[in-house]
């Protein structure tokens, strides 16, 4: 990686960037050493309050991977495993998932489970709502009445099919099994050991300083009323680009999970097109030379890679709708043509 190619690489952010109007933060580390790190817009419009690179933004199903990881502390405790069956876990559970679906099935799109946010049928996150009011969402046991006399969408292991309502479950057999707030789990048990002190689940109407607001397409209407309260399982985390960063490297370095599982984590459990899998919370490239965890909700754009030739991290964090779509092409052209 050259001076001169890193270069063209900012000047094409920078580009891209004030055409496109991006709000949010770009950030391109070099194992520690920080490439390029950039903030943009305003994480409060209308007070023209500006972001830094030090920011908290939403990442929403980016969270899936740290849920992921949740689930994996407890396969290392003991407490459960990648073949563990639902049905032996609680009879509680019928209906809207097959007693047969296993941990990994859940880990992996593939249980069959009904969705309450089935993105096969649903793709305007603006203006989406479930028939439990947002504020009463605060853990993922919250979601229950959602699931309860619903039916599961096919037989576990049938197929791929991206499923928020797969992660809210891992999210209450977290509660259930650790005994614990998921939040709570979460702060203790991942982000700890993933050094990521700038990270957590906060209440929209009580989110910590220099965090982000997220805004629709029109980039004046704030996502309060398109969102659970408090994010959960499937996705509501805030994040900095800098705990990204560390959670990679910590993730790779197997200080998050033991090396066996996070080999296991990083394999092709399912193909979904000639070059892109899905591991265990996370995509990646066939070759396994990328992996990337992604988000899009109301008021929230995301994208972070691992690079693995070049121990390269690029993270993007947005605060609207779909906003860092465009970076991730600049970025993406960028290692295809010139890393």
């Amino acid at each position: 990686m050259t001076q001169d190619s890193i270069q063209i690489l900012i000047d094409r952010i920078e580009q891209v960037a004030h055409e496109t109007d991006f709000s949010g933060v770009i950030s391109i580390f070099e194992a520690d050493s920080a490439l390029h790190e950039q903030a943009f817009g305003y994480r409060d419009i209308p007070n023209q309050i500006p972001n830094t690179p030090a920011t908290r933004f939403g990442i929403a199903s980016g969270t899936k991977f740290f849920t992921a990881l949740g689930i994996g502390r407890l396969i290392d405790l003991g407490l459960i495993h990648l073949e563990t069956r639902v049905g032996e876990l609680s009879t509680d559970y019928t209906g809207f998932i097959s007693p047969d679906a296993t941990i990994r099935h859940l880990l992996t799109h593939t249980s069959g489970i009904y969705d309450y946010f089935d993105e096969e049928i649903e793709q305007d996150f603006d203006n989406f709502y479930v028939s439990i009011p947002w504020y009463r969402l605060v853990t993922p046991s919250d979601y229950w009445p959602l699931f309860e006399g619903q039916a599961a969408k096919f037989q576990p292991g049938e197929r791929f099919s991206y499923s928020n309502g797969g992660y809210v479950f891992l999210g209450m057999l977290i509660e259930k099994i650790a005994g614990q707030v998921f939040r709570d789990y979460m702060q203790e048990q991942v982000f700890k050991a993933a050094q990521m002190p700038q990270t957590g689940f906060y209440a929209l109407n009580k989110l910590p300083a220099n965090t982000a607001l997220g805004y629709l397409e029109d980039r004046q209407t704030a996502n309060f009323y398109n969102l659970p309260i408090r994010g959960g399982a499937d996705g509501g985390l805030f994040t900095t680009a800098s705990d990204l960063r560390a959670c990679w490297q910590n993730f790779f370095a197997h200080r998050i999970l033991s090396p066996n599982l996070t080999n296991v984590f990083l394999q092709t459990h399912e193909r979904i097109d000639e070059k892109i899998g899905y591991g265990c919370g996370l995509y990646k490239r066939l070759d396994n030379s990328l992996f990337s965890i992604v988000g899009g909700d109301a008021g929230v754009g995301f994208d972070s890679r691992y690079f693995v030739h070049h121990r390269m991290t690029a993270s993007i964090l947005s605060n609207t709708t779909n906003g860092e779509e465009d970076l991730r092409e600049v970025v993406m052209d960028f290692f295809n043509n010139y890393a």
